[in-house]
């Protein structure tokens, strides 16, 4: 589009009343878009490789750059620092007369336009632009440097990123219908903006916005239009590593929608700016050090026979000139040799910047008393200015520069002080009436400079302020007090860089108060200590800004120590978004009846001395290290109650790494973990009341856990004391079983004391190379109301236990789980679920009392076999249905230490539970209501003896027989019903099934073989569909749908099981008959089969079974008509085929089996006679007999678990050889009705097999 003139001043009449600006792509949070303007959130400045994310949580791009700091841009969004008292904006913005910087932050100074500078091509609409002086020079931000436009345009490879920020009329797109949708009007809050491969024009570029899908999307992709005129376009120098201004936006652009629209930068007019600053500029004084001292006079500022003009103001104060004789004053830098400045009399600079270039002292004539004022003061890097001159009340000295300016006047200095930058030392004289104070009030801005305490009395804590950014407040190793501290953000610090010298920072309010700043510095942490003394007990002050100490005493009241939440544009804070603060100190002392909080997202790192009374308390999300020394009557409470918990940022951890001596007590209130890393040595009670404990380490407290708590760790403690359902758990974090496995151990050096329902869960590892388990160590009693559950989880390969094959449970086989050296019984401990499986084994808890451990096993204190063992071994079963080996050898009571009578002490008692506590007692194995525990048998010589294999397995091993079984019984009820009934028409037919196997397994007991029935009841419905005949022969074929409910009971010493199956089959006869007699039988069918597992120990559910079968055969027959009667003798062969579906059972067991495949060979027999009669119709007698010669091998099937590549094969069997007879009635009571009934009998004619009987009854109806 041709520029023109007349129709941009148009656009431009248009941009200053018309509000559309600020477009927002629409799927990138408009809170993201203002954080970005804002350097709030995660868009901190200098942050590199920022990743952007969209509303639905996907990602929008990574920000390749630096983030660029927009505090340079006032907190309108219309104007930018570019310059120490210059901003930079568009000559159309008429309206404002002032700017701010720093967001609105509290403690801001308000800077004054004093001329608006404005190009003098403006009136031709060719150059919409001017540079407005202030009144001072800037604090609260840097000037932002300038980029030659020129230079962007010739290096773009140099030149690749573009950001900008401003306060249009705010819109975000619509992502339905892509247009802009009003959200707020202009000047409201900023938002920012990316964008890369702009259009390079004369004195401009433009950028076009893009929104997804477009790969051109920027993560933060923006237009502008009228409302953001003014606001900055920063590029990014890849070479020197810094953020630039290229140039300002004045005008609107062109677009339809809210993508797609065209946008407008304006190059930095430098020339312009170059020459009005200049304009505004003295000469520099180049004094010579050998010319003597230089006197600033009225007229001129002299040094010998040389002379320098300056211009300022005749006023007192800059603030009663008026615009045009501030902007008369010109800015002044000294820039000689350096030495003594004499102000002969008071100087009023305007709004001049005074600048020092090097080392100078600036004092008044004597007896003048001559004060300056003016724009500020800047001193260059490296220089010391000696400022030994009072300012005036009404006036603020602005001080910039990374110099250093010593304040070293005297007396009442009535002026204010706002620093930006560099060092200002405080070293006021008092005058001879004792009056001494630096400033009237100090300002402390922009995160870059330090005041530094230079003597006492030098200004009162109440009159500083930290805005902005805040900075350093250095104590110097002297010390002050706070009643509050004034301050805007987390850059508020106060540190003492004296390394000679303590400072001590008190504080003592009246009423609560929050500082979100920091207290000291990592590099001085050892020269500040901070006092807490309120003037009342009922005090609060919360520190939430971290902190480096080197003491922090607590003498009454509360004090909180806190990380916070992330402070977002708006005053936002999100709860899942905080900030964690870090407190070192490297001794805290709580007085008595005082508290120290230690609060969500808060570190607290020192050497604590609870006094006596004192109260340390730990909310949720807190973590305490170092050391704590609890004195009597102290407490350390942990408190993760949730309505106390503003942050939802994280789980609700405490952690202590802290070691804790003393003999002070600690308390766990509310749901969430504590975790304890530490080895522990006060011995004041440990009482969880709800949720986990964490131990890692040890404690020298008993630890008492309430009802429904969790212990877990590897721990060591003296005596635990054991509510109801109370989890115990040597490991943690839980370990999935791809990790490494490494054991952890609980040990308890005195008693264990349990009431009802308690839990110890126990992770397992055993390979035949390897065995691993985590263990509870009980060095004392155990002392339980009922049986401790012991929950096994096993990983490896897992391997036979009885490892010299002797059939018995002996006390080296296995695992040791749990060692009890003083009273236990055998009862005293219970597996959960009374078995652990891995793979197809069942493994077991077998107690080794006194005298039956093995002495080489023991890992409780002491010696000998005098100690219970409970080992998880191999569940060893006998022949004969027993389900654990014969005990020959009776159980010893443990023997009592008649050497130690110290009572037991009970419990400590909870207010809401009076569990009682058991008393020791010795096991007589018979008085314990509970399961009995399997106990070893030192005598069996195994030759009966095998492994147990988990209730389930009999029930996989018989499914392959099962199917089979009932999938050839239901096929040849099918070819009867339709054979017997044959009248050579078309017909349907219905079926009910009811029947019973019974399985006989040759493998035997020790080959895990077993008998089983099955039930079967379902029904049977089919028809003819096809019946053609001539002279000669038939041809027929009927199909047949069938269902029904199988359940499968093993006959297993192993553990009950059953299966239940629903079974759903099609099948299809074709039948041939020639005349003669000779008939020819096709069968087929295929059956689906949908399974569930259960068992007595797992109930329901414990595995889903698929499996698919076909099956066909063929049949050859003669039919001979004898009179009524029919004889057909019948030759065939056939074949089934079953395909199980592999799958994973509840205990984590893998089952494998392969296809199987049955041929057979058959002959039989059908009979039928036929008899009419008068009164009742016709009727029949069917009887067919069937031989089937099972010509299949033993089946087998893979069992494993899904942990590991290591599996078991085992043998199924066959559903076997058999004879199988069948009679029944017919009875048609109409020429096309018949009813029939009957009933099957099989019986095995090998040692294997299945006899079953099966009853029948049903309907046909002929058509």
């Amino acid at each position: 589009m041709k520029w023109k003139p007349k129709l941009l001043s148009s656009l431009v009449l248009l941009a200053i009343f018309d509000a559309n600006a600020g477009i927002m792509r629409e799927d990138v949070a408009v809170q993201d878009y203002r954080d970005f303007a804002e350097n709030l959130g995660k868009y901190s400045a200098g942050e590199e490789n920022i990743e952007v994310f969209k509303m639905d949580g996907t990602s929008a791009g990574i920000l390749n750059f630096p983030m660029p700091d927009f505090g340079a841009l006032n907190s309108q969004g219309f104007a930018t620092l570019v310059s120490p008292s210059y901003v930079a904006s568009v000559a159309h913005n008429t309206g404002y007369t002032t700017v701010d910087f720093g967001n609105h932050a509290k403690y801001r100074t308000t800077y004054k336009l004093i001329s608006r500078n404005v190009h003098p091509a403006y009136e031709e609409w060719a150059k919409d632009f001017h540079a407005p002086r202030l009144n001072k020079v800037v604090t609260e931000a840097a000037p932002m440097p300038l980029v030659d436009p020129q230079e962007v345009r010739k290096q773009r490879e140099r030149y690749v990123y573009f950001a900008r920020a401003g306060s249009g009329t705010q819109y975000q797109v619509d992502p339905v219908t892509k247009k802009p949708v009003y959200i707020t009007g202009a000047y409201e809050w900023k938002s920012g903006g990316t964008m890369v491969n702009p259009t390079f024009e004369p004195s401009r570029l433009r950028w076009t916005n893009y929104g997804p899908p477009d790969s051109r999307a920027q993560p933060f992709s923006s237009a502008i239009q009228a409302g953001d005129s003014g606001s900055p376009l920063y590029v990014y120098d890849n070479v020197e590593k810094e953020w630039k201004i290229y140039g300002v936006s004045p005008w609107s652009g062109t677009g339809k929608t809210g993508y797609e629209y065209t946008s407008y930068t304006l190059d930095m007019q430098l020339n312009f700016l170059n020459q009005v600053i200049a304009e505004n500029t003295d000469p520099d004084v180049t004094d010579v050090a050998a010319d003597g001292d230089i006197h600033w006079t009225a007229a001129n500022i002299t040094q010998g026979e040389n002379s320098w003009q300056w211009h300022g103001v005749d006023t007192e104060l800059p603030s009663q000139a008026s615009n045009d004789e501030l902007n008369a004053s010109k800015d002044l830098r000294f820039a000689g040799d350096g030495g003594l400045i004499v102000l002969d009399s008071a100087v009023n600079h305007g709004a001049a910047k005074l600048q020092f270039s090097n080392d100078y002292r600036v004092v008044s004539a004597e007896g003048a008393n001559s004060t300056w004022v003016g724009g500020g003061i800047e001193v260059d890097k490296g220089k010391t200015v000696d400022w030994e001159v009072n300012g005036l009340a009404g006036d603020t000295l602005h001080k910039i520069g990374e110099g250093t300016l010593y304040v070293n006047a005297v007396g009442n200095n009535g002026g204010a002080l706002n620093v930006g930058d560099g060092l200002v030392v405080l070293a006021q004289q008092a005058n001879e009436a004792g009056e001494q104070k630096a400033f009237s009030k100090i300002t402390i801005v922009s995160g870059r400079p330090t005041v530094q305490i230079g003597g006492e009395n030098q200004i009162e804590s109440s009159d500083i302020y930290f805005g902005y950014r805040g900075g350093n407040l250095d104590l110097n190793g002297y010390d002050m007090a706070f009643s509050t501290i004034n301050h805007s953000d987390s850059g508020a610090a106060i540190i003492n860089g004296n390394a000679d010298q303590i400072s001590t920072l008190t504080l003592n309010n009246t009423d609560n108060q929050t500082f979100v700043g920091h207290l000291g510095s990592k590099e001085t942490a050892s020269n500040l200590n901070v006092e807490y003394t309120p003037a009342s007990s009922a005090g609060v002050w919360e520190l939430a800004g971290g902190a480096d100490l080197n003491q922090l005493s607590v003498q009454n009241g509360i004090l909180r120590l806190s990380g916070r939440p992330t402070p977002h544009a708006g005053g936002t804070v999100f709860s899942d978004d905080w900030i964690d603060e870090t407190y070192t100190i490297n001794q805290v002392d709580v007085a008595s009846h005082a508290t120290l909080r230690v609060k969500e997202h808060a570190t607290l790192d020192a050497n604590v001395m609870l006094n006596k009374q004192a109260n340390l308390m730990l909310d949720s999300k807190s973590h305490l290290s170092g050391h704590v020394e609890l004195a009597s009557g102290s407490m350390i409470s942990v408190d993760q109650t949730e309505s106390k918990t503003a942050s939802t940022d994280g789980n609700n951890d405490v952690i202590i790494d802290a070691a804790i001596s003393g003999n002070g007590t600690l308390k766990k209130m509310a749901p969430g973990a504590l975790y304890i890393n530490s080895d522990n040595t006060f011995t004041g009670s440990t009482h969880i009341y709800s949720g986990a404990l964490i131990l890692n380490g040890s404690l020298a407290s008993t630890v008492t856990m309430e009802q429904n708590t969790l212990l877990a760790g590897n721990s060591d403690i003296p005596d635990l004391i054991l509510k109801d359902n109370v989890q115990l758990q040597p490991h943690w974090p839980t370990e999935s079983e791809d990790e490494a496995f490494t054991p952890a151990t609980q040990t308890v050096n005195g008693t264990l004391s349990a009431g009802n329902n308690n839990q110890l869960s126990i992770r397992t590892h055993f390979d035949s190379g390897v065995a691993q388990s985590d263990k509870l160590l009980i060095n004392g009693d155990v002392l339980s109301i009922s049986p401790i559950s012991v929950q096994v989880t096993p990983s490896g390969a897992g391997y036979f236990t009885d490892v010299d094959n002797d059939g018995a449970a002996d006390n080296q086989e296995g695992i040791s789980l749990i060692q009890v050296a003083g009273n236990a019984t055998k009862n005293s401990f219970k597996l959960a679920g009374e078995y652990v499986a891995r793979g197809a084994y069942a493994y077991n808890l077998y107690a080794f009392a006194p005298g039956r451990s093995a002495e080489e096993q023991r890992e409780v204190e002491g010696n000998g076999d005098q100690f219970w063992d409970y080992r998880l071994q191999n569940n060893m079963l006998t022949e004969g249905d027993n389900t654990v080996p014969i005990d020959n050898t009776p159980v010893p009571d443990p023997t009592p230490d008649d050497d130690d009578d110290t009572p037991v002490p009970d419990p400590t008692p909870d207010d809401g539970d009076d569990t009682p506590v058991p008393d020791p007692a010795p096991d007589d194995g018979d008085d314990i209501p509970v399961p009995p525990v399997p106990t070893p048998d030192d005598d069996d010589n195994g030759k009966n003896a095998r492994p147990a294999v988990t209730p389930q397995v009999p029930s996989y091993l018989s499914l392959p027989s099962a199917l089979l079984s009932y999938n050839s019984r239901v096929s040849e009820t099918f070819r009867n019903q339709v054979l017997a009934n044959d009248d050579k028409k078309l017909n349907i037919f219905f079926q009910y099934l009811n029947g019973e196997d019974n399985y006989h397994s040759t493998l035997g007991f020790m080959n895990y073989g077993y008998d089983y029935k099955q039930k079967e009841e379902g029904w049977l419905f089919g028809g003819k569909v096809l019946q053609l005949d001539n002279d000669t022969h038939s041809l027929a074929l009927s199909l047949g749908l069938s269902s029904a409910n199988l359940e499968v009971t093993p006959d297993a010493a192993d553990g009950n099981s059953r299966t239940e199956y629903t079974a759903w089959g099609l099948s299809s006869l074709l039948s041939y008959q020639y005349r003669s007699g000779l008939i020819v039988d096709l069968a087929s069918d295929v059956a689906i089969y949908d399974g569930n597992v259960s068992t007595d120990l797992r109930g329901s559910e414990v595995a889903d079974i698929n499996a698919t079968s076909f099956g066909g055969s063929v049949d050859i027959g003669y039919q001979f008509n004898i009179g009524d009667h029919k004889l057909t003798p019948t030759v065939g062969m056939g074949i089934q085929y079953l395909q199980v579906d592999d799958f994973t059972d509840i205990d984590n067991t893998t089952v494998h089996y392969d296809d199987m495949t049955r041929p057979t060979v058959r002959l039989g027999m059908r009979y039928r006679y036929d008899w009419d009669t008068a009164n009742s119709g016709k009727w029949a007698i069917t009887a067919n007999t069937l031989l089937i010669n099972d010509l299949s091998d033993d089946m087998t099937l893979e069992i494993g678990d899904r942990y590991s590549n290591t599996s078991n094969s085992f043998r199924s069997g066959v559903a076997g050889s058999s004879g199988m007879i069948d009679v029944g009635i017919i009875s048609n009571p109409t020429p096309n009705v018949s009813l029939n009934t009957g009933i099957q009998y099989q019986h095995r004619l090998e040692d294997e097999g299945v006899d079953y009987w099966q009853a029948v009854a049903g309907a046909k109806i002929s058509f």
